[in-house]
């Protein structure tokens, strides 16, 4: 049976002595030992304060007023004040348990992290803050919401750890789960009798301290506070653990000494610590339920899906197989992550859709040969597969291991004319300015990326017209802006040399394509360049690194960034795209972008956003539809991709085109619901 807790004092420690079965259980016992001691009122807030007071430490540029110091022996380890070790009685602070604690640890002076009490009795709510300015504690304000964690405008963190701990709480007011930008929470030495589902709200939480309370089930959605570090459960009625805690892969300390835990889970944390539970719950938890259908959104009435001037296009990173480690993506269950299911559900998934063009990032060379390439070949396609730079300097069986990039065509619509790679490291070894930009030349070449061009004629439609198909795979750095911009500014520039190559237009330099008013074409040669661009059909597709507010996504949807554009600050000023700006002569748009893009596309537990796009080319290409999002209450249960459900840490995104008739130009018709033939995207998992 548990152990009581006690509000007014330390617990004390059962007199029979446990004897550690391992080096797990006994720091088990010394972390609740330290549980134990500190059930005293605010107990964490009031000893980092008073340690904090007692090294004169500074806020504001203004000393602490030593008549505020701890009475009592000096404190010179805040660890263990902390923990009890120390002699100091934290009960005997001068002033009252209602004083608002604000602090900063004394090891953050350049960047505070305070710890607030919440238990000042002159403002509402279950909660206040002070900010010290000068010395001086500013008015108390009580808390409403995240935004009340920073400095005005400046966005100053003032706070991000709440104590409140040995209140003798019974419930736990549920405002106060809307306070995300919390790292630590302490509710230890209360009368809580359980935690609100509603805890998964605080998902920045790396510390959260329940210990001595009357709890006696953990609620699962505890699981998607996947940064936590921390778990103190001491002194609880807790008989069982939820699967659902599995994906907690950063736990690194998991209390529950001192509950009726059942003895297969005690035994294992006693002897294994906490990463053998975690990796225990995550490996044989039960598979969550399937997210709902993703459904077909139409944009054009009765659209016929046999018509042959109808396409449908889908681009999908499929997650390599070498980069989907256990370290990299700890909360997916290894059966999961393997690749031999993995790659089931991928397949699944292509083939439910029934695209005409299917373009896939990460594709492993070995798996393209010996997987991709056959089966998407027995239902009907034909492809081209480029791999990243890397792979002209290894052998045959390290080649086999590098991704590159895979476009598949429907063979009944289309064949491929000829395929074209681009590979950014050596086109920039050709070009003059780069030379100069020693540090962006360093910055660049270190980054194999590539993106592979397919030139496919429609048998289906008079003429035969000729569809131009980029698949992509940008670099992923976020700090690496300029380097991600240069290689879409190069992509639209080989776009631009292909499609004069094949449809013979009037020559393209890098001026009149890139330096845009600087090129030496008269203003009549320019304008008409333009418009044999704007009768072209093409599709951009690719995994792009870059949200929707980015100067990749300006650049592409508007034909021109300017060169004064914050992604392009890092680059020299003597390359001509710093010198110029950017500009493409394609009337590009997202497909998506006319319903607004996706939430999201990539959905891990550090990022969460929409990073991929076919882009199309307006002249030609009529949207009619689109494969819609992921429903928001699933993916908001879920930690990230990949899961048991969801085989990449991608989701693929589809678009269907109406080829638009020559010289038609006429705007696309409002949706209706329902499109013949289209049906809803199921996603499928295997065990």
């Amino acid at each position: 049976m548990s152990s009581p807790s006690v509000m007014n004092g330390p617990v004390p420690i059962a007199p029979t002595p446990v004897i550690p079965t391992s080096q797990y259980h006994q720091q088990q016992i010394i972390n609740y030992q330290r549980s134990r001691a500190a059930a005293t009122p605010h107990h964490h807030a009031r000893a980092a304060m008073a340690l904090q007071r007692q090294q004169g430490n500074y806020l504001g540029g203004t000393s602490y007023d030593n008549s505020h110091m701890v009475a009592g022996t000096p404190v010179s380890n805040y660890a263990d004040f902390l923990s009890g070790r120390s002699t100091t009685p934290l009960g005997h602070l001068n002033g009252h348990s209602s004083t608002p604690v604000i602090i900063r640890p004394p090891s953050t002076r350049a960047k505070s992290t305070s710890i607030g009490s919440a238990n000042d009795r002159r403002t509402p709510g279950p909660g206040l803050y002070s900010n010290g300015v000068n010395g001086q504690q500013s008015a108390s304000t009580p808390l409403h919401g995240p935004q009340s964690q920073t400095n005005g405008a400046k966005g100053v963190s003032r706070w991000t750890e709440l104590d409140l701990g040995g209140m003798n709480l019974r419930i736990v007011s549920p405002p106060l789960f809307k306070y995300a930008f919390l790292t630590k929470l302490y509710l230890n030495h209360n009368q809580l009798t359980h935690l609100p589902p509603a805890i998964a709200d605080l998902r920045n939480l790396e510390e959260l301290d329940a210990s001595g309370n009357v709890i006696n089930a953990i609620p699962p959605e505890l699981g998607l506070c996947s940064n936590l570090k921390e778990l103190s459960l001491f002194d609880n009625r807790i008989t069982d653990l939820p699967f659902e805690l599995g994906t907690l892969y950063q736990l690194e300390s998991l209390g529950l000494e001192g509950n009726p835990l059942q003895e297969d889970l005690k035994g294992l944390l006693q002897k294994e610590g906490t990463r053998a539970l975690i990796e225990y719950l995550r490996e044989n938890g039960p598979a969550s339920a399937p997210p709902p259908d993703r459904q077909w959104m139409p944009l054009e009435k009765d659209v016929k899906t046999t018509n042959p001037d109808v396409i449908t296009v889908l681009s999908y990173n499929v997650l390599c197989p070498k980069y989907a480690t256990p370290q990299m993506y700890s909360y997916c269950p290894s059966w999961a992550l393997a690749w031999d299911n993995r790659r089931e559900n991928i397949m699944a998934e292509i083939a439910s859709l029934e695209p005409d063009i299917i373009c896939l990032q990460e594709v492993e060379a070995g798996q393209y040969e010996e997987f991709f390439k056959e089966k998407l070949g027995e239902l009907g396609y034909e492809s081209v597969f480029w791999t990243k730079s890397r792979a002209r300097t290894m052998s045959e069986s390290e080649r086999k291991l590098v991704d590159g990039c895979a476009t598949f065509y429907r063979t009944e619509k289309f064949q491929c004319a000829a395929s074209h790679l681009l590979e950014f490291q050596q086109s920039a070894l050709n070009r003059k300015d780069f030379r100069k930009c020693d540090d962006f030349f360093n910055r660049f070449m270190t980054k194999d990326n590539i993106v592979g061009f397919a030139v496919l004629k429609h048998k289906q439609l008079p003429g035969e017209p000729t569809l131009f198909v980029a698949n992509a795979h940008v670099h992923w750095d976020p700090e690496f802006t300029d380097v991600k911009m240069v290689q879409t500014a190069m992509l639209t520039e080989e776009l631009a040399t292909l499609v004069k190559k094949h449809l013979n237009l009037p020559g393209i330099s890098a001026a009149s394509v890139g330096e845009g008013s600087e090129s030496h074409r008269s203003q009549m040669q320019q304008q008409q360049l333009q418009k044999q661009f704007q009768k072209i059909g093409a599709v951009i597709c690719g995994d792009f690194n870059s949200t929707p507010d980015s100067g990749l996504y300006e650049f592409m949807s508007r034909g021109r960034l300017d060169k004064e554009h914050g992604d392009l600050e890092l680059l020299e000023p003597y390359a001509d795209y710093k010198r110029v700006g950017l500009r493409h002569p394609f009337g590009l748009k997202s497909a998506y972008a006319s319903i607004g893009e996706l939430p999201t596309t990539n959905h891990t537990p550090k990022f969460g956003g929409t990073i991929d796009y076919i882009w199309y080319t307006t002249g030609t290409l009529v949207p009619t539809g689109l494969l819609g999002e992921m429903d928001k209450e699933w993916v908001k249960q879920t930690v990230g991709f990949p899961n048991t459900h969801v085989p990449s840490d991608h989701i693929p995104i589809m678009a269907e085109f109406r080829w638009r008739p020559s010289g038609n130009s006429a705007q696309q018709q409002p949706g209706a619901p329902g499109t013949p033939g289209r049906q809803p995207f199921q996603y499928h998992h295997k065990k």
